[in-house]
């Protein structure tokens, strides 16, 4: 396998991720700017989500029906073009109909991207790749946020749509000429042996993990802020918590700890990483303070870290060629799912810390342990 492909394809997560985060402290405001009430900012924002939640599942078959190569060069294409776009977006519905064109290019993108990855790695190194892969999507979540601020507070929003539109176009040229394509068209792959595959025991155990993650994920994106606010942090500390969890994310997948699921199976990273997580979660409510919240998302980061590259090398292990896209496609469209569900759940989560005195925390990590015995009952059946 070309390593430049490799480095091509790494490239172009970091900047379809960078695209994705940058853009998430920024489209609800833009959306206000042009007039939108409350409803329509949440349509609008939730819109790039929907499309890109069932975007990934056609996607992902369809990378493994035409290849890596196309789905990653158009896609790119896609994104560049709306996010040129958006600046003359005068008009809601029009803004509107970018954003679901949006979630169709980033849809086209992240599976056929991480199918790419699977491909090219040998199996004794996939963690190491994957660790990499969560490292630049880590890294995108440390800096595009925040510099996204800084450029709409200094330039205004076009400065932001520009340059993210000329660093996603600018990768197309590349994508196009140096990924050399991984995918060989043999046979035709049935639905019903997709639906097996889909059923497969260890193969659903990065499913649950990757929903248990993001969910929260999810909660911790809606209640961290909440919490901090009701401890009298100010803002800039609420960004460092999240910061924190980045921070320790990047360094468990860029050192060598990333080579782990390679040395010591992936099961016991995956137990590991959700046992990790699941207990900063369970004290993260008990610990006042800016400091201990700090250390405790350091914690939950670390989780993260060893869990990501595990569960996504397991989804590498347990497909072949053919098939790998399309549990790509599965995996990221539950990576968007249980995101969507642990923000939109908070309604719910309210009445059941008001009912039970459980936090919303603790209930995600209690989400867990259904995802540790089912990785356990997976791994002993054959």
């Amino acid at each position: 396998m070309n390593r430049l492909s490799l480095a091509v394809v790494y490239a172009i997560v970091f900047v379809s991720f960078f695209d994705n985060h940058s853009l998430l402290p920024i489209m609800a405001p833009y959306a206000r700017s042009l007039g939108a009430s409350m409803g329509l900012v949440g349509l609008i924002v939730g819109t790039y989500s929907a499309v890109n939640l069932v975007g990934n599942l056609g996607a992902g078959y369809w990378t493994d029906r035409v290849g890596r190569k196309a789905p990653i060069v158009l896609g790119l294409t896609i994104v560049g073009l709306v996010l040129l776009a958006y600046p003359w977006a005068t008009r809601l519905e029009i803004l509107l109909g970018l954003r679901a064109l949006h979630g169709l290019g980033a849809a086209m993108t992240a599976p056929a991207s991480l199918a790419y990855i699977g491909d090219a790695a040998a199996a004794a190194g996939r963690g190491r790749a994957m660790a990499v892969y969560g490292a630049f999507i880590g890294l995108t979540v440390l800096v595009g946020p925040p510099l996204a601020g800084l450029i709409r507070d200094r330039l205004g929003y076009a400065y932001i749509f520009a340059l993210l539109s000329f660093l996603v176009l600018i990768m197309v040229v590349p994508a196009w000429l140096l990924i050399s394509e991984t995918y060989a068209k043999t046979t035709r792959l049935a639905w019903r042996e997709t639906a097996r595959l889909l059923r497969q025991p260890r193969l659903s155990v990065a499913y649950t993990s990757a929903f248990c993650l993001m969910f929260s994920l999810g909660t911790l994106i809606v209640f961290l802020p909440l919490l901090s606010q009701d401890l009298g942090l100010s803002s800039a500390q609420a960004g460092l918590l999240f910061a924190s969890f980045a921070l320790a994310a990047i360094l468990i997948q860029a050192l060598p700890t990333g080579r782990l699921s390679d040395r010591w199976g992936r099961r016991r990273l995956i137990v590991l990483g959700l046992t990790i997580a699941g207990g900063a979660l369970a004290i993260l409510p008990l610990s006042p303070g800016w400091e201990r919240l700090l250390a405790v998302m350091f914690i939950y980061g670390l989780g993260f870290g060893f869990l990501f590259p595990a569960m996504t090398a397991l989804l590498a292990d347990e497909t072949g060629i053919q098939t790998r896209g399309t549990a790509a496609g599965v995996f990221t469209a539950v990576y968007s799912l249980a995101v969507t569900v642990g923000t939109a759940a908070t309604g719910a989560l309210v009445w059941l810390q008001q009912a039970t005195g459980l936090h919303p925390f603790q209930f995600a990590a209690l989400l867990v342990l259904p995802a540790l015995a089912w990785a356990g009952v997976a791994w002993a059946r054959k």
